[in-house]
């Protein structure tokens, strides 16, 4: 059994953990439910050896264990990932895998034979064994996920403690995950499981402890609370049930913000249209690598020069800097590389488009921190200290102020809290009724559905093989209908977002 008690941990003025306690046992999966901030990846990094605790203790089956290293949390057979990879891109996928156990048959040689077999192995059950000799730098975001879920699995840790290892995944991946937690479980194995999507917690953990204000404040069969109470409790209020999104209203005649005749999806050697109006939301579905991210990623001039239409009039986007110059906003689910600036201060972080934008005024950095509910001491304390969650609203605030004509946004709420996850969605609908228009990627159906199903003003489009195969408007906007839409089928002609 694991026991944290009264485990207390602050971050200058923000207190972390405030004396939260729990007990896991052996052959239990436990969920961590709570906000961005709550304490959740505190705690496991705390187990993990990445992170000292200011006071109280850890218990293994009831004997009091000092952890001060990630060496002494592997001694004690406790293995961490974190929502931040650890990967080295310039290695293989079986060289990453090996790095935190090579084995040994004389102490010093290495005995690569076995080292194949261990990694072939690993790989197989990840269904990644055709990426055993791939170099990681040019793997796609949800296999660099699981390959991070393989290097925690291969040291063989009594402890699994895993924080957001699915942020990334698709259903598929998520079911291989789910497959291999339930080996560990019957193997004994004592887990716990950090996830903001709530049908993985559901159908992966048989308890769940939720945490607010770095506490814990209740533990639950997973089947002894619904989805709106546990949401409750993580919130301290009463959450209400999702109402309606109105929309912009446009009239039938209004002019399309954006219009793209050829976005190329290259993979495919197949191309895309898209016609976006004046306050519309469009949710981008489909399996991992059928080029959603494409489209997105292309209107910025990420990839090169495209052709496109602004209120009509022909443009051509040759940069993502002449891109924001247009008006277009880029939100990106991977922060550590594509969002942040480490370095720097909240307040830097949230400005730092404003002048290249020239769209509306200076932002007010404290009400636009507050507006989104982003929980930080000071607009000048280092974006870091924040939690993953509270820096992805940061970029996401960031926006706010330029009143930007197109957000495109690829998988912006990964790693974020359910409860954040829903600020978020009710933001980008007050922008839209301001008449910005919204084409997100996302990797979780539920959430497209939960953003755009109940809006008169969203659609859903589904890419397979690099083509729109449906587009989904009002209740036919379901999970079903996204999974139906987004298997293996023959692309028609003439296929579009219309």
């Amino acid at each position: 059994m694991l026991r944290f008690e009264n485990i207390s941990k602050t971050y200058g003025q923000v207190r972390a953990l405030s004396n939260a306690s729990l007990a896991v046992a052996g052959g239990e999966i436990r969920g961590i439910l709570g906000g961005n901030g709550s304490g959740k990846s505190t705690l496991v990094k705390i187990a993990g050896g990445t992170v000292v605790p200011d006071s109280g203790a850890i218990y293994l089956d009831g004997a009091r264990t000092a952890i001060g290293s990630p060496k002494d949390a592997k001694k004690a057979g406790i293995i961490m990932t974190s929502q931040e990879l650890s990967i080295v891109p310039n290695l293989t996928v079986e060289e990453n895998l090996l790095l935190s156990r090579f084995p040994a048959r004389f102490g010093i040689l290495s005995d690569a034979r076995r080292a194949r077999r261990l990694s072939r192995e690993m790989l197989d059950r990840l269904e990644l064994g055709h990426r055993i000799d791939s170099e990681v730098a040019g793997l796609p975001e949800n296999e660099l996920y699981l390959l991070e879920f393989g290097k925690a699995l291969i040291q063989d840790g009594d402890i699994l403690l895993l924080d957001e290892i699915t942020s990334a995944l698709y259903d598929n991946n998520v079911a291989v995950v789910r497959s291999i937690l339930r080996e560990c479980k019957a193997a004994n194995k004592t887990i716990l499981f950090i996830s903001h999507r709530m049908e993985e917690l559901y159908s992966i953990c048989d308890s769940v402890t939720v945490m607010r204000n770095g506490e814990a404040v209740g533990t639950f069969g997973i089947a002894e609370k619904n989805e709106n109470e546990l949401l409750t409790l993580m919130a301290g209020q009463v959450c209400p049930a999702s109402g309606k999104v109105s929309g912009t209203g446009k009239a039938a005649d209004a002019r399309p913000v954006v219009e793209a005749d050829s976005i190329p999806i290259r993979q495919y050697r197949k191309s895309v249209s898209i016609k976006v109006m004046p306050g519309e939301i469009i949710g981008v579905a489909g399996l991992q690598g059928h080029g959603q991210s494409e489209i997105v990623r292309t209107l910025h001039g990420m990839r090169g020069e495209v052709s496109i239409r602004i209120a009509g009039r022909p443009t051509t986007i040759r940069s993502p800097r002449q891109a924001v110059r247009h008006g277009f906003a880029f939100i990106s689910g991977d922060r550590q590389t594509e969002g942040v600036f480490k370095e720097h201060s909240v307040g830097d972080n949230l400005a730092v488009v404003g002048e290249l934008a020239k769209r509306g005024k200076a932002a007010d950095a404290r009400k636009a921190l507050d507006a989104i509910n982003v929980k930080y001491s000071g607009i000048f304390q280092k974006l870091t200290s924040l939690s993953g969650g509270n820096q992805q609203k940061v970029i996401v605030g960031r926006w706010t102020s330029t009143d930007p004509l197109l957000i495109l946004a690829d998988d912006p709420t990964k790693g974020i809290d359910v409860r954040a996850r829903s600020d978020l969605h009710a933001l980008f609908a007050g922008m839209a009724k301001r008449g910005s228009a919204l084409v997100m990627v996302s990797s979780d159906d539920n959430e497209l559905v939960s953003l755009c199903a109940h809006s008169d003003n969203s659609r859903v489009i589904v890419l397979y093989e690099g083509g729109i195969v449906a587009t989904l408007r009002g209740m036919d906007i379901t999970r079903d209908n996204i999974i139906a839409a987004a298997i293996p089928q023959k692309v028609g002609a003439g296929d579009g977002a219309r």
